[in-house]
């Protein structure tokens, strides 16, 4: 397995949008469709290797991995996108990464987005050797700033705040009735901040129709077809966070009408005459949003979207993050450094793991259920970030005193990597 020599005038590069820089109606027509677009353009083009998309509710973003000659075309076609090159772009993915990028600054649910999009280009083909090598540093790096300063060590998150702000008008958490539609990771982190306030008549509905087994993973009550409008008239709190690129919350479902059909409320058993009347708190996490912004004009309705929830945002104690934005300059400062001499080397080790990794993976997915296959999946590439660790360190450490060949000769000798030309 030879070091690939196109590292040689390989340029690492991000084309970005996010919270700081856009607003999330921009952010969300990227999002729902005019963003793959452009990803599917620029993969395309000539001189590019591969990319990696990292698209969460408050930013899309494409890293790539470019020849310089593609440079030229990227920058016409890049649209509103910021375009970062080189240290800079491995320096803003590594603020990402930590949480300094966030609109709650060390929101912990970004790491594993991050790692989720390297993986996701992994099995599909898309990660090259040099987007590898950015994105597990970046990882790294945010394991040392959460060591060195404690960011991201507690639970900021969006879905926690955004119920910090609901309690204006809950006061009552445990006697709170919430229904929490959709079933995917980020719903996961919504109800466990949900079980820590207290909340215990949680009802799940998923659009996709994935209620089902979410449900009885997570001991909740599940609905569909008509039984949504019945629960989200009982609702005191509306969660959203469904990858759906459609609207599924609209004033119609609030005073009665069915999701999967267009009869009217009479025709829907919600036995709910003064769900009109009621206060309710809608939260909506979704980007694409996933609730239709007139749902705040019916009475007793409080909608906090994304928007809403980013004004509230607190502000880090400054020390904190001045420490984490120190030790994030000096790991891309490295990150840079290290690319010739050893940077290729420990990518080339990744590739090799990653790839062992995915046959092992092609196995439990036939062996196994759905659910024991995720749960497999999630330890196994947690495992093979932890056990690259340590190899990662040591070859940096090896090469900056000036012993890089031994860390070569090693791979070669164990793993069967070749040296470099």
């Amino acid at each position: 397995m030879p070091i690939s020599a196109v590292y040689a005038g390989a340029v690492l590069l991000c084309l970005t949008a996010s919270h700081r820089s856009h607003d999330f109606a921009a952010l969300e027509q990227l999002s729902g469709g005019s963003g793959n677009e452009l990803v599917e353009t620029l993969l395309a083009g000539d001189g590019i290797a591969g990319g990696i998309v990292l698209s969460t509710c408050n930013r899309f973003e494409l890293y790539l991995d470019a020849a310089p000659h593609a440079l030229e075309a990227i920058e016409a076609r890049r649209g509103s996108l910021t375009l970062l090159r080189g240290e800079e772009a491995a320096r803003h993915l590594f603020a990402v990464t930590t949480g300094l990028e966030s609109v709650v600054i060390g929101e912990p649910e970004i790491a594993g987005q991050v790692r989720r999009a390297l993986n996701h280009a992994e099995r599909t083909g898309a990660a090259t050797p040099v987007l590898q090598r950015a994105f597990s540093d970046a990882l790294a790096t945010r394991r040392t700033v959460r060591e060195r300063t404690g960011l991201g060590a507690a639970r900021p998150s969006l879905i926690r705040l955004a119920l910090d702000l609901a309690s204006h008008r809950i006061t009552d958490w445990p006697a709170t009735k919430v229904l929490l539609v959709g079933t995917g990771r980020y719903a996961t982190s919504c109800l466990e901040a949900l079980r820590d306030r207290g909340v215990h008549a949680i009802t799940v509905w998923s659009p996709s129709g994935r209620g089902q087994e979410f449900g009885h993973r997570h001991g909740l009550v599940q609905v569909s077809g008509h039984a949504v409008a019945a629960s989200a008239s009982r609702a005191d709190v509306i969660v959203c966070c469904t990858t759906s690129t459609e609207l599924v919350i609209r004033p119609g479902l609030l005073q009665g009408a069915c999701p999967v059909t267009a009869h009217a409320a009479a025709q829907c058993p919600i036995g709910h005459p003064h769900a009109s009347e009621r206060r309710r708190v809608i939260i909506d996490l979704g980007l694409p949003r996933n609730v239709d912004p007139l749902v705040a004009d019916l009475p007793g309705v409080e909608l906090l979207d994304l928007e809403a929830i980013k004004l509230h945002a607190p502000f880090q104690h400054l020390a904190v993050a001045d420490d984490a934005e120190a030790l994030v300059r000096q790991a891309a400062a490295a990150h840079g450094t290290d690319a010739g001499p050893i940077g290729p080397a420990v990518a080339a080790l990744r590739s090799h793991v990653s790839d062992a990794l995915e046959a092992e993976l092609a196995r439990v997915r036939r062996r196994y259920d759905d659910e024991t296959a995720e749960k497999t999946e999630a330890a196994l590439r947690h495992f093979a970030g932890v056990l690259l660790h340590g190899p990662s360190v040591r070859a940096r450490e090896l090469a900056n005193s000036g012993r890089r060949d031994e860390f070569l000769d090693g791979l070669h000798a164990v793993f069967g990597i070749e040296r470099p030309a």
